[in-house]
């Protein structure tokens, strides 16, 4: 038995609108603190009222054709705290430096996860700033700009298809970084993971991998970076623990409803991925600059789905996701439109095939492609405080959606010293 799944074309539609505080650029995670400079401490905290949730209570959240799973949660109906973080970075010694962080983020239905987002030790080489640096511990990935960044310090309240779907929106784990750091505008180096973080698993056959490099350069008024990766991850019996897994329960549902048990469908096998990333802008005037970035990923993944029954089936997927986001700030007010896409061919062989493609959200509605369009404008009201006002077209699932939001972020220095790099 053979399904070839190669969905094609649809739009989709949704709305926001918030209010932002941004961190200081220091906060970020690639931050490397400098020699005698105080130890710094940064906070955010993010809440957001939206006008409706992309599926209903006792549905699961699963964007047809894709294998989903991490922290990928839908966003919610009502007031919500997207996010609470505290970071902090301090320069040991002259070559030595440790960063550490704690964040909560919202899910579904008020499910809030807490953890530690960095808990590393980190040592720089052959200058004050590096060029090389060595990373080590519980950290976010560098190797692409989407998982480096929460959506407080982004344009739009929503993560990228390609952040939620290929990564699982929240990319943290346990490893090693060695990379040449910021010099003469380039950054490049590669990532050992112990696969703690979707889509790999932990355990002795699992594990990942990345490599990446990037260039960045300004010239007069104009401002323009790219970047390439490349990430390869091995799962064993990797399961979709937002619903599945050791997290799997028989849900109850109110009088009226109904409630269905989520099939916990497992992968095993390898999963390689690989992006592009670029944008330029160009100053116009004192206070104003047009730009334009986006972003590329193909997903290629070939192994076996399973069950508890000992049913199999073979999976070879072959998807890619793109968005492309022009943007205009005029003094304090920016402007931005974001549209996304994603294309799945997946190929299920085996008696189970059928079974299983649609208990791991495998199979998808033929004439269906998920597709997104974000308008967003954002007023910077204080210099730590934005407003945001958004529109989302959201046709990611069968039945298009417009959402809208009105939220505020706070975002700013607890403790700190002077700038460092």
């Amino acid at each position: 038995m053979k399904i070839t799944l190669t969905p094609p074309k649809r739009l989709a539609c949704a709305a926001g609108m918030s209010v932002v505080l941004i961190l200081p650029s220091q906060a970020s995670a690639h931050y490397i603190p400098a020699e005698g400079e105080p130890v710094q401490v940064h906070g955010t905290v993010m809440t957001t009222w939206r006008s409706t949730s992309p599926v209903d209570e006792y549905e699961f959240w699963q964007i047809p054709g894709t294998s989903m799973g991490g922290d990928t949660w839908p966003v919610s109906q009502g007031v919500s705290l997207d996010e609470v973080s505290v970071m902090a970075a301090k320069r040991l010694d002259q070559n030595t430096f440790v960063k550490l962080g704690v964040s909560t983020h919202d899910g579904s239905d008020g499910h809030q996860s807490v953890g530690i987002e960095h808990a590393s030790l980190g040592f720089v080489c052959c200058d004050s700033k590096g060029p090389w640096v060595v990373e080590a511990g519980r950290m976010t990935a560098a190797f692409s700009p989407e998982l480096l960044a929460h959506r407080s310090a982004s344009e739009f309240t929503e993560p990228s298809l390609i952040a939620d779907v290929f990564f699982g929106r929240h990319f943290h784990d346990q490893g090693l970084r060695v990379w040449l750091h910021e010099t003469a505008g380039w950054s490049a180096g590669a990532e050992l993971w112990q696969g703690k973080a979707f889509p790999a698993t932990d355990d002795s056959d699992g594990g990942a991998w990345d490599a990446f490099a990037r260039y960045a350069f300004s010239t007069g008024r104009i401002h323009a970076d790219v970047g390439v990766w490349h990430y390869r991850a091995q799962a064993t019996s990797r399961a979709d623990h937002r619903y599945g897994g050791g997290h799997q329960h028989t849900p109850v549902a109110a009088p009226g409803e109904v409630a269905t048990i989520f099939p916990d469908v497992r992968y095993t096998g390898d999963v390689d991925l690989t992006g592009v990333h670029a944008g330029s802008s160009v100053r116009i005037g004192a206070e104003s600059t047009l730009g334009i970035k986006g972003a590329w990923a193909q997903l290629n993944m070939e192994g076996v789905l399973h069950d508890s029954g000992s049913r199999e089936a073979d999976i070879v997927a072959d998807q890619y996701a793109v968005w492309l986001q022009p943007y205009l700030t005029l003094h304090n007010h920016t402007v931005s439109l974001r549209a996304e896409r994603l294309v799945a061919d997946n190929t299920l062989t085996g008696a189970a095939a059928a079974t299983l493609g649609e208990g791991a959200g495998l199979l998808s509605e033929d004439g269906h492609t998920p597709e997104r369009f974000s308008l967003s404008w954002l007023y910077q009201w204080r210099p730590q405080i934005e407003f945001r006002a958004e529109y989302i077209s959201d046709q990611t699932l069968p039945e298009e959606q417009d959402r809208f939001a009105v939220g505020v972020v706070w975002q700013g220095s607890l403790l700190s010293g002077h700038a460092g790099h």
